[in-house]
């Protein structure tokens, strides 16, 4: 570095130009240009940052974006079934309403009897068949599900 430092240094000049209002000028004094430092590099560093950042923020749009259909269409199937069982439900309240089951069983043939028999259960065992029950005040465990009862 010195010698290219000796090289530029200035050179005393003996000479002198001309000048139109004929002074003598001299050559003004040279100094070295620290050298520069290389900028393409990092340019090109900063542009792939750059178009990395751009990349990985559309990557990511597309995943929400694929992200939120999933879970508009996972949304309307809910929707759908949520439709559908209350649907059902309507479907099954009429089913189990009681002036349908009588409509049923009377197309199937059965009839309203004159008369009702009750069986109650003997504590040996054993059942007896009656008309009426033996406390109309006491209710029925057959009806209840209760200890005599199948509910039916």
């Amino acid at each position: 570095m010195a010698a290219t430092r000796s090289a530029l240094a200035p050179v005393p000049s003996t000479r002198t130009l001309r000048s139109v209002d004929t002074e003598t000028t001299t050559r003004p004094d040279l100094r070295v240009v620290p050298p520069r430092r290389p900028t393409g590099a990092i340019v090109v560093a900063s542009l792939v940052v750059v178009f990395g950042v751009l990349l990985a923020t559309a990557a990511l749009n597309t995943m929400l974006v694929s992200g939120q259909r999933d879970l508009d269409r996972i949304e309307a199937q809910i929707r759908e079934g949520q439709q559908r069982n209350q649907s059902l439900r309507l479907e099954v309240a009429e089913l189990e309403s009681p002036e349908r089951i009588v409509r049923a069983a009377e197309a199937q043939g059965m009839v309203v009897p004159d008369e009702v028999t009750w069986l109650t259960r003997r504590p040996d065992g054993g059942s007896e068949a009656m008309t009426e029950p033996a406390d109309p005040t006491a209710t029925d465990e057959r009806a209840t599900g209760g200890p005599g009862g199948s509910g039916g």
